[in-house]
């Protein structure tokens, strides 16, 4: 039986949540949280702890109802970063979800974090939807890459930070900052990472075509 998750904020700069492919690195440098941006092969989550006890995994959903959760509890992660959050419903929803699988995988209900990233300006404007909506929240995060995407200036992109920061103090949950290191997926280039004012950094491996 895993112990009750922890939902304090971890050190600054020093938890990385990355794609498998930046894996050695972000152990080397350290890194005391990972995420599986697709489903963990079998056996993946288990080899990690093995390696790193007291290493926490998340991996990522597509959606609060995705279908893959069942499937995935099986390997049981410590949590989910809910992709593209639209407002605190989603959240409450994929709690929902949660409490049913870990039910079916044998697992105390609860055992399961949730981390929320926004990446729609509507999500932006639900921010404050977000505190209350779920026990289970453990952090939220504004996915810059893509929501600098559907914005024209770089003002909005900051006022939309700010947003997603004082949301986050209203729930008392951690922020998380998403940073993409395009071909520095380094050691070094992790480990010199800083978050501005932000507790937690999102580090991503580049696409296979270099585009990042």
């Amino acid at each position: 039986m895993r112990p009750a998750p922890d939902h304090s904020e971890p050190d600054a700069a020093r938890s990385f949540v990355i794609d498998p492919a930046a894996v050695e690195a972000a152990l080397a440098a350290g890194a005391d949280a990972l995420v599986f941006e697709m489903s963990p092969p079998p056996g993946a989550i288990a080899a990690l702890r093995a390696r790193r006890p007291g290493l926490t995994i998340y991996a990522a959903l597509d959606t609060a109802d995705d279908p893959s959760l069942e499937g995935l509890m099986a390997e049981r992660p410590d949590g989910v970063l809910l992709r593209d959050a639209g407002s605190g419903r989603d959240v409450a929803a994929l709690g929902g979800w949660l409490a049913v699988c870990e039910a079916l995988a044998g697992l105390d209900d609860g055992a399961t974090v949730i981390l929320a990233a926004i990446g729609h300006p509507l999500g932006v404007l639900e921010a404050r939807s977000f505190a209350g909506a779920s026990p289970r929240l453990a952090g939220l995060s504004l996915d810059g890459t893509v929501l600098a995407a559907s914005l024209r200036e770089a003002g909005a992109l900051a006022q939309a930070r700010g947003l997603v920061h004082l949301a986050a103090a209203a729930a008392g949950v951690a922020v998380i900052e998403d940073m993409t290191l395009g071909g520095e997926g380094s050691p070094k280039g992790l480990a010199t990472a800083t978050p501005d004012g932000f507790r937690w950094v999102v580090s991503r491996a580049p696409a296979p075509d270099g585009t990042g």
